[in-house]
């Protein structure tokens, strides 16, 4: 193994006449794509993944206990997020080792066209299919206590109303940035809402357990599924490279601790929150848990109000990796150019509008989870992370996908950014530290098998039903 060396740079050297950024406009666009202009810190960036994997998946975690039963549910959880841990961990390894910080860029470098091309979709349908589910629950929570608070306005009680304001109001004035970082404040401030989503299932659920059955037992009738469902709640590998490139600290050391301050976090949350509802409601717990209260439940209101707020500020973090993958899919967003502003925002309106449409006619929320966590969510958490890391640091037998390739290598690596940061900025630190080690050789190949047969027996099982 190759010696570590550290080299702390005043800021990423130019090896080209670059002009300094000069308005924050500027510094967005260098950080969605470019490493060493990264200004979040660690918790910063923890919090920002924290609210993407804790969206709409947490409300199903309860029903997937129930479907793969308790105890097996729960060992499953455990496996499933230590294995989404490992999985962001090498893909951020993976996109150091070749530059490239794109997800569908750094799968076409690794697997060929096939691999951009399968990726782009995958993105499309995992985050779309994602932030649909996210207004199937703002449509199920936010009109039922405005409704019973505010019964002399009726169009506060209408699903459809409500999901179309916030996405006017709030959804899609978030989504305009560039780059995740820049709603990181407002990740914090959804995540801050979760204790008391929480509190309002922990305080009123056990007064429900009576009246249902809850069996401890050790595998359900559809494991497969609700392991899908797992992979929906915890997946996050498709912001990874995103949120990498909002650090400050660009190290794999300190991306390693940032990624399992929020997996951990995470499913701390999801999984207390899975455990006490599927106690109160064991077999009798529906894919959104809150359709399993009363209506005019006061403190149970208190945290439909609340899960509907962060879910507001969760929708775009779905929209900001699903706009990519439409950008690289119209030619965009290359290795080599960002969107005209032109482009950026007609594409993010025009999406934005899409997934509006498909969140007020939608429905089945079970189906979504079901579907988007079984076919796409395995695909990107787990298969295409482990064939990335094997791609790039044992290319020979993966050699086949990349005969075609193409013109991915990017041009603006830690070594090479297209803008030189301006004297201000803050220090980047680039650590070469991505040599590749027997445990992540392993966990790479258990990443792929493990991905690819819950993908198919998932998938079946769900389309089966």
């Amino acid at each position: 193994m190759a010696p570590e060396c550290s080299l702390t740079l005043p800021h990423p050297p130019a090896l080209a006449p670059a002009m300094p950024p000069t308005s924050t406009l500027d510094y967005q666009t260098l950080q969605a794509d470019h490493p060493g202009y990264g200004t979040r810190s660690m918790i910063e960036v923890s919090f920002n993944l924290v609210n993407a994997i804790v969206g709409a998946g947490i409300i199903g975690l309860p029903f997937a206990l129930k479907e793969a039963g308790f105890w097996g549910g729960l060992l499953v959880s455990g496996w499933v997020i230590v294995l989404t841990h490992v999985a962001m961990y090498i893909l951020i390894l993976s996109g150091r080792r070749v530059g490239i910080y794109k997800y569908a860029l750094l799968a076409e470098h690794a697997l060929g066209k096939v691999g951009f091309h399968t990726v782009n979709f995958m993105l499309f349908f995992q985050t779309a299919g994602s932030a649909v589910g996210y207004y199937i629950i703002i449509g199920d929570t936010i009109p039922v206590v405005l409704g019973l608070y505010f019964p002399e306005y009726w169009l506060l009680a209408d699903r459809v109303f409500i999901i179309i304001l916030v996405s006017i109001i709030f959804i899609i004035p978030l989504s305009l940035p560039r780059s995740i970082g820049a709603i990181a404040n407002w990740s914090i401030f959804s995540v801050l809402l979760l204790p008391i989503i929480l509190l309002s299932i922990i305080i009123r659920a056990p007064a429900y357990a009576p009246k249902h059955d809850a069996p401890l037992t050790w595998t359900g009738t559809n494991v497969f599924p609700a392991i899908g469902i797992m992979a929906f709640a915890f997946v996050s590998s498709h912001v990874a490279l995103m949120n990498y490139l909002s650090l400050k600290e660009q190290r794999s050391k300190t991306w390693g601790w940032t990624s399992a301050i929020a997996n951990g976090t995470s499913w701390v949350i999801s999984m207390t929150f899975a455990i006490v509802g599927y106690m109160s409601f064991g077999v009798d717990a529906k894919p959104n848990l809150f359709n399993n209260f009363e209506g005019d439940d006061v403190i149970i209101n208190i945290g439909r109000f609340s899960l509907g707020v962060s879910l507001i500020l969760t929708v775009p973090m779905a929209i900001y990796p699903a706009r990519s993958a439409v950008q690289k899919t119209l030619g965009y967003e290359t290795a080599t150019r960002s969107p005209t502003n032109i482009q950026h925002y007609i594409v993010t309106f025009v999406l934005s509008l899409a997934i509006l449409a498909f969140g007020v006619w939608v429905r089945e929320l079970g189906k979504v989870y079901q579907l988007v966590g079984g076919f796409a969510s395995t695909f990107l958490a787990y298969i295409l992370p482990g064939l990335a890391y094997l791609a790039v640091y044992h290319p020979a037998p993966l050699a086949f996908l990349t005969r075609h390739r193409g013109p991915t290598n990017s041009t603006a690596t830690e070594r090479q950014p297209l803008v030189e940061p301006s004297d201000h900025e803050h220090e980047v630190v680039f650590h070469d530290d991505t040599n590749p080690t027997w445990w992540l050789d392993a966990f790479a190949v258990v990443l792929v098998a493990f991905g690819a047969v819950v993908m198919v027996l998932a998938t079946y099982g769900t389309l089966a039903s």
